[in-house]
């Protein structure tokens, strides 16, 4: 157990006062406070977190998208390993969700007694949260281009990132990415990669790297994923994906089987998830938790019934109609194409409901549409995409996208509000409904699949 300051009388009103608050805003609002509290007490005390204890080895976990699933899967391996963790799961990935975190497992004196903290962090919050709870390792999942109006471009995210990493950090980090498998020029570094498959694809239309970093020649990419993942070199000098520690083959997408080479052994593993994406983030935990010392054996022991979030992918079954809500980042594009992907892959006749614009408009809107035009919204221009639906204040704008990705404008329907959509959804020779909803679309999406549920007894 450590601080990297002392204690002093702000630190302790805040730790009190925010407990306090903890208490009432869980006793009069379930599920809640997960934020409020660690607010409260950086406000009373600004260098909170770099005062409150926390176990000896803190795991990081950041990037444009995964870092939740990654962090997740991450913090249930050590606890099916009888390993006490501590992480911010149910709060905000920046500093005040961390410090709620902290505070929920602390006593009176401010200290807790778990072993190891696991940390989603959120990408322009590093600097502040890297300077008071050093990471002993972080692993970055990705790097992207994202909600332009906060975040600009990838390239702006990373140097946002390198400024901040500790010297001391152990790196986790993502071989097939060109973009964050730069950071830390002094750190020492352990790489993750995924050989190539057979669904590997060149048609996104996003492509974040084209030049080589060092001499700005042309990239030639041997393969590629998705977007810009996959292994690539430099057409003039010797520039090119880095060698890989820990890589993911034999991927069987079948029978939900791969193998990862450490030190060209190959050790078989379950997959919790048909998705290449998924697929990276499981050999990122697995990357992360040899580095941390567990065997392949504890790690599969974790893993093994282990499956993403309800609140990002959830299915249920009606008969023979199955109805599958999933989470896509609003405003992030590499996101909403993976989700696309996926579900032209799946077979069967499919309706998709897209609740992809801002559901809490008035609190979180953004005139920026530009991330339409980066999603490969042509994924759904399928014969056995049977009705695309458009909902929300820009139902108008996602319905121009579809009909200029190709998409039939007959089988496209609009609903600017969210009130009443299985109303116009055709179940007729369907076979998937899928319910694709942004980071606050939570509650609608799932309601309406109530919905569309107790329709169908």
């Amino acid at each position: 157990m450590k601080r990297n300051k002392k204690v002093n009388v702000k630190f302790f009103v805040g730790l009190y006062i925010a407990k306090i608050a903890s208490f009432f805003i869980k006793f009069f609002f379930r599920n809640r406070g997960t934020h409020a509290p660690g607010s409260i007490a950086i406000r009373i005390c600004p260098d909170f977190l770099s005062r409150i204890g926390r176990p000896s080895t803190i795991i990081a976990v950041t990037g444009t998208n995964g870092k939740t699933s990654t962090s997740n899967l991450i913090n249930d391996v050590l606890n099916k390993n009888n390993i006490n963790t501590i992480n911010n799961s149910k709060g905000s990935n920046m500093p005040a969700g961390i410090a709620s975190s902290l505070i929920e497992k602390s006593n009176y004196k401010g200290l807790v007694s778990a072993t190891v903290a696991v940390f989603e962090v959120d990408e322009r919050a590093s600097g502040y949260i890297y300077n008071h709870i050093p990471p002993t390792y972080l692993i970055c999942t990705n790097l992207f281009r994202d909600s332009i109006k906060r975040n600009g471009h990838a390239e702006f995210i990373l140097t946002k990132i390198k400024s901040a990493v500790p010297i001391k950090t152990t790196l986790i980090l993502n071989a097939d990415d060109l973009i964050s498998s730069s950071i830390g020029e002094k750190n020492k570094k352990v790489y993750f990669s995924l050989d190539k498959i057979s669904t590997s694809v060149t048609s996104s239309l996003v492509c974040d790297i084209m030049v080589c970093p060092e001499c700005k020649s042309k990239l030639n990419y041997d393969y590629i994923h998705y977007n810009h993942i996959g292994k690539s070199s430099c057409s003039k000098c010797d520039f090119k994906s880095k060698d890989s520690d820990f890589s993911g083959c034999d991927v069987d997408f079948k029978n939900k089987k791969f193998k990862i080479i450490e030190k060209k052994q190959k050790i078989e593993y379950n997959m919790i998830s048909d998705s290449v994406f998924n697929l990276y983030n499981m050999i990122g935990v697995i990357a992360v938790l040899r580095t941390y010392g567990l065997t392949h054996k504890q790690i599969k022991k974790g893993l093994d019934n282990s499956s993403i979030k309800s609140s990002r992918y959830d299915i249920s079954k009606i008969g023979d109609l199955e109805i599958i809500t999933m989470l896509s980042k609003n405003q992030n594009p590499i996101s909403s194409s993976r989700a696309l992907d996926y579900i032209s892959n799946v077979p069967g006749n499919k309706v998709v409901v897209l609740l992809l614009t801002d559901t809490k408009d008035k609190v979180h809107g953004s005139e920026d549409i530009s991330w339409l035009y980066d999603t490969d919204f042509e994924y759904l221009n399928r014969s056995d995409i049977k009705q695309v639906i458009a909902c929300g204040n820009r139902c108008y704008d996602l319905s121009l996208r579809l009909k200029l990705a190709g998409i039939n404008p007959d089988i496209i329907k609009t609903k600017i509000t969210y009130d009443n959509i299985e109303n116009i959804i055709e179940k007729g020779n369907i076979d998937k409904i899928f319910v694709l909803y942004e980071l606050y679309g939570f509650n609608i999406a799932f309601d309406l699949k109530k919905k569309i549920s107790g329709g169908l007894k």
